[in-house]
């Protein structure tokens, strides 16, 4: 391959990559909105059963629990949590299992670094979070 063709296609596979991935605004709003609304951290979060948990963006998701709901904080962009087909990366490190702990345990192989506690209100408001003005679909009323 010669090297006019190397650049053209350099920036085709950062351009294609970039498109899927979160955009710096959507995680900086959501920071926004944790000192804002000046959410309380904790430094873990008991499980009942097995971890599931709600996408926010590539650095946030929501953990429902019998007590509450949780904001979890990823220490990077973890591009694991939207895959659906899994792999060794994505074994996670849990050191209770019926515990969820910031900075030691990983959600999809990635570390927590922190947890704070959510209400129902403020976790619908976060699946919001990233829909702009005018993105809701306007159905007229049928006569």
């Amino acid at each position: 391959m010669n090297r006019k063709m190397i650049l053209p296609a350099a920036l085709l596979l950062i351009t294609g990559c970039s498109s899927t991935s979160t955009q710096p605004q959507e995680i900086e709003a959501v920071r926004d909105f944790v000192a804002a609304t000046e959410l309380e951290e904790v430094n873990e979060i008991r499980l009942t059963k097995t971890l599931s948990y709600t996408y926010v963006n590539d650095r946030y998701v929501t953990v429902p629990t019998r007590r509450g709901d949780y904001l979890v904080e990823l220490r990077r962009d973890c591009f694991e949590l939207r895959r659906t087909d899994f792999t060794p990366e994505m074994v996670d490190v849990r050191h209770n299992q019926n515990v969820l702990s910031a900075r030691f345990d990983t959600i999809r192989g990635c570390y927590i670094g922190a947890i704070y506690e959510i209400t129902e209100a403020q976790r619908e408001e976060l699946r919001n979070l990233g829909d702009a003005p005018g993105d809701e679909t306007y159905l007229p009323d049928e006569e």
